[in-house]
């Protein structure tokens, strides 16, 4: 490798030059904000009439000829490719100033376009395929095929514009443009391009850890190879999961591996375990496992039973839960489940997930569930078990913050909470109590996104006087109390019309309660006034419709053998009365029979990983450093030479130390370390 300051246009220049921009490369995403500021400069520049202006490094590696293959630097070459092509433009329809008589065949020969060859590959500049076909149209100059929607269209359009407002004329802009300095640099043909390419973007320069993922899947295969499997891999999982390939590989790599990876770091986990894979098979089974990340998204079509119960899922908003999703679809799809069964098994997730939301119950416990959960099922279907009663045993039987809220829970939070400022849980919450499982449905969701329906609080925000008086005097207390309870709530596509008006107006108005469609509002229209009793009997007709949609879910399987508890150490699990079977960290298990050896085990694991951590810790005046000692301790166990440590404590002490060791350690997770427990 071997680099040295350049000219950019005189990059660009030659009969025979070419730079290609591989199909691995993201596609040009530069906007309006980068190309500004790029012109703002140029003008600076020759306002101030200086000789050079530094605009970062290109990567190449040679091919073949004057042939080089982008490594790094695609976004500069192309903006500038851009504008060039726009000066040209303008230079032809007079729209700015030229001094020098042939400056457009300058410009068109020397840096864009060779004159000498008639085939597609003319231009100087090849991207990727999209932004090809948008950079040709442009260079076509018809403006009626142009491809809408595309950055190269419109930073072209941008630069049009610019360069017939500035005060520059022609000659003055090309010689900033060529001012332009950049660090050429030349990869030999035995350099590691894509060692090379992670160094250069491991500093933010804006690649997504799915960019990331697709170069290292294909930056160092033969083109022809590179091609093949874009095409028939990575493009359509691009497509399947709406180009939000980072996050599909992560839930992919979490239903795989049942570790949750950083969302910055998903990168540096595929690459691990993709050594472990041939990268043909690995992408079938991506592609494949896409296809159902398209459908939990609504992206992709499946069954109408399936793709409503994933569509109410996906209402829920809560993305934890798509690792299991994955996991489940895949089951079904290899003949494992029906697809009613599999119906009945979202439905279980949709109740437990819904339930804890009414509760309030933080969602810090999802991730470990849902790494777990299909293969927790999994072990009691090999006991014994269907899917579905498999699943709800290893729901039920899961406590703390993790817990599935049984009907006392469940009932008391439906009684006390808020059910206004939910955001947008509302389409959720009434699309479910409107339609349940109806096939005659209300389109409930599109209404309330589209702002046709909205929420109506029955007694209003602000008491008038006649609603005070309806009220009786108990009117204040009653409207504090019920006021975003579910009884006082329901549906209207005339909120603003409602106002605070008396109930009855409400009621009897054109399109008011009494003329609604909507099952919500049918109680609400058998009323002659509305105040405690009327929102009391509406609160408890609506619970009972709670019970029936999201009812309490019991199971008649019980293991064969007694399971071992798990729990992680990211878990909010109280850990008293417990005695440990097992523990395991960053994959490798250890049976043992007491905290003490668990927790030596764990501590002289982690010193390998981080002496001088552990030493801080133990050195440090805070928690845990009191535990540590330099000289040996009676029933206290050595870490390492001269370094000590005393367990006399209780399990949820313990615990704690580990968890504050450990997230001072960047290499180690909490989700690494996990124990097996039984009741004592």
């Amino acid at each position: 490798m071997h680099g040295d300051a350049k000219r950019l246009t005189k990059m660009l220049q030659g009969a025979s030059t070419r730079f290609v921009i591989p199909i691995y490369q993201r596609n040009y995403d530069w906007k309006r904000e980068q190309c500004q500021r790029l012109f703002d400069d140029l003008e600076d520049v020759a306002h101030e009439n200086r000789q050079s202006h530094f605009f970062g490094s290109i990567v190449s590696q040679s091919d073949y000829d004057d042939r080089r293959i982008l490594i790094d630097g695609q976004q500069r070459i192309t903006t500038t490719y851009l504008l060039l092509a726009a000066l040209l433009t303008q230079i032809q329809q007079n729209h700015i100033e030229v001094n020098r008589a042939n400056l457009y065949d300058f410009i068109r020969y020397e840096y864009l376009v060779d004159r000498y060859d008639e085939s597609d590959q003319k231009l100087k500049l090849k991207l990727v395929k999209d932004d090809q076909n948008a950079l040709a149209q442009v260079m076509n100059g018809n403006e009626e095929n142009f491809v809408e929607g595309s950055n190269i269209t419109e930073n072209y359009r941008y630069f049009l514009d610019r360069i017939s407002h500035t005060d520059l004329n022609a000659d003055q802009l090309k010689d900033a443009i060529e001012s332009l300095e950049v660090i050429d640099i030349r990869l030999e043909p035995d350099d590691d391009a894509q060692l090379i390419f992670e160094s250069l973007n491991s500093t933010g320069l804006g690649l997504s850890e799915g960019d990331k993922i697709r170069n290292f899947i294909l930056m160092n295969l033969p083109e022809a190879e590179q091609e093949a499997y874009y095409e028939k891999y990575w493009n359509p999982i691009e497509q399947n999961t709406d180009y939000d390939v980072s996050a599909f590989i992560r839930d992919y790599l979490t239903s795989r591996t049942r570790r949750t990876p950083v969302i910055n770091r998903v990168y540096p986990v595929f690459r691990k375990f993709a050594t472990n894979h041939e990268m043909e098979p690995l992408l079938q089974e991506l592609l494949r496992f896409s296809e159902y990340y398209g459908f939990i998204i609504g992206r992709l079509h499946t069954d109408p039973n399936t793709e409503i119960a994933l569509h109410r899922l996906g209402l829920l908003e809560m993305g934890v839960v798509n690792p299991f999703l994955l996991s489940v679809l895949e089951y079904s799809d290899s003949g494992h489940l029906s697809r009613e069964d599999l119906v009945n098994a979202l439905d279980v997730v949709e109740n437990y997930l819904f339930r804890r939301w009414v509760c309030g119950i933080g969602t810090n416990a999802l991730n470990k569930v849902f790494e777990d959960l299909h293969y927790e099922a999994l072990r009691a279907v090999s006991d014994g078990a269907e899917y579905c009663e498999a699943l709800k045993y290893a729901l039920l039987r899961r406590e703390a913050s993790s817990r599935f809220p049984r009907d006392e829970e469940f009932k008391q939070a439906y009684w006390n909470r808020n059910f206004y400022a939910i955001g947008r849980k509302r389409l959720y919450l009434y699309d479910r109590l409107e339609n349940s499982d109806n096939v005659e449905r209300v389109n409930i969701v599109t209404m309330l996104e589209d702002g046709v329906l909205s929420v109506e609080h029955i007694m209003p925000q602000t008491l008038s006087r006649q609603w005070r008086e309806s009220l009786g005097e108990d009117a204040s207390v009653t409207h504090k109390e019920w006021l975003n309870r579910m009884g006082n709530l329901t549906l209207t596509g005339y909120n603003s019309q409602y106002s605070n008006s008396e109930f009855l107006e409400k009621r009897n108005r054109d399109h008011g309660f009494a003329d609604s469609g909507l099952k919500l509002n049918r109680y609400v229209a058998s009323c002659d006034t509305w105040g405690r009793n009327e929102i009391l009997q509406r609160q408890e007709l609506i619970w009972k419709r709670f019970l029936t949609i999201w009812p309490q879910i019991d199971t008649t399987y019980h293991p064969t053998v007694k399971e071992h508890e798990q729990h992680s150490l990211d878990e909010d699990f109280d850990y008293r009365n417990r005695k440990i079977a097992a523990y395991t960290f960053q994959g490798a298990r250890h049976t043992t029979k007491t905290w003490v050896e668990a927790i030596r085990g764990v501590l002289v694991s982690l010193y390998e990983i981080a002496p001088a951590t552990i030493h801080a810790i133990a050195d440090s005046d805070r928690f845990p450093a009191r535990y540590f000692s330099h000289s040996q301790i009676n029933r206290g166990f050595e870490v390492s030479n001269n370094l000590w440590f005393n367990p006399e404590s209780n399990t949820p002490t313990k615990i704690g130390i580990m968890r504050r060791i450990i997230e001072k350690i960047p290499e180690v997770e909490s989700t690494d370390l996990s124990f097996e427990l039984y009741d004592e």
